[in-house]
C-alpha cells in the first residue's frame, strides 16, 4: 500500500509542476497526509487557472454561461475516469465541493458563529451548509446506512435549522426587527 501512496504523492507533485505551481507540503510523517495536502494545492492551482481562463474569455466577449454549459460536464467525465472504483463519485465530489465552500465562507465570515465579522458571508455560509444538508438528504438513501452519515431526517432537520438561522441574519442585515410570537398570532387572525 505504501508504494501506491508514494506514487500518488509523486503524481500530484508532477501535476502541480505542470500547472506552474512550486508548492511543497510541510514535512509530515505519512504519504496519505502529504497526498491530501498536495491534492488541495492542485485544486487551488486548477481553480486559479479556471478563473484566469474565464476572465480572458469574458474579455474576448465569449458567453461564459454557454461555455460552462458546453464544457462543465467535462469535469464530471474526468471525475468518473479518475475515480472509477468509487460508487457515486459525482455525488461524493458534489458534497466535497459544498463542504469546501462552507469552510471557505466560515473562514471569511470570521470565527464567531453568533457574531461574525461579516454577517452577509455568515448567511451565505449557512445557506451553503443548508444546501449540503439537502444534498445529503437526497443521496443518503443510496448510501445504504453508511456509518457516519446522518439519517435523512437529521439532514432535513439540519437544513431547516440553518435556513431559519440564515433568515434571522437576513432580517438583521436588512434592519428588520425580529418577529415576535404576538405578531405571528395577529397575522393568523
Amino acid at each position: 500500500m505504501a508504494g501506491r501512496e508514494g506514487e500518488h504523492v509523486e503524481q500530484l507533485r508532477e501535476a502541480l509542476a505542470v500547472l506552474g505551481a512550486d508548492w511543497r507540503p510541510d514535512r509530515v510523517a505519512d504519504d496519505p497526509t502529504r497526498a491530501v495536502m498536495l491534492a488541495y494545492a492542485l485544486l487551488g492551482a486548477a481553480e486559479a487557472h479556471l478563473v484566469g481562463a474565464e476572465m480572458d474569455a469574458a474579455l474576448a466577449g465569449i458567453d461564459l454561461e454557454a461555455l460552462r454549459a458546453a464544457y462543465g460536464p467535462v469535469r464530471t467525465e474526468v471525475v468518473a475516469a479518475t475515480l472509477p472504483a468509487a460508487n457515486d463519485a459525482e455525488r461524493l465530489v458534489l458534497v466535497q465541493r459544498l463542504g469546501l465552500l462552507v469552510t471557505d465562507l466560515d473562514r471569511l465570515a470570521g470565527p464567531d458563529q453568533i457574531a461574525p465579522d461579516v454577517e452577509s458571508l455568515a448567511a451565505a455560509r449557512e445557506l451553503t451548509a443548508a444546501a449540503t444538508a439537502l444534498v445529503t438528504h437526497h443521496y443518503t438513501p443510496s448510501f445504504d446506512d453508511t456509518p457516519g452519515l446522518p439519517s435523512t431526517e437529521e439532514s432535513l432537520g439540519l437544513a431547516f435549522a440553518l435556513l431559519t438561522q440564515a433568515a434571522g441574519r437576513f432580517r438583521r442585515i436588512a434592519g428588520v426587527p425580529p418577529e415576535t410570537d404576538d405578531e405571528g398570532d395577529s397575522e393568523g387572525q
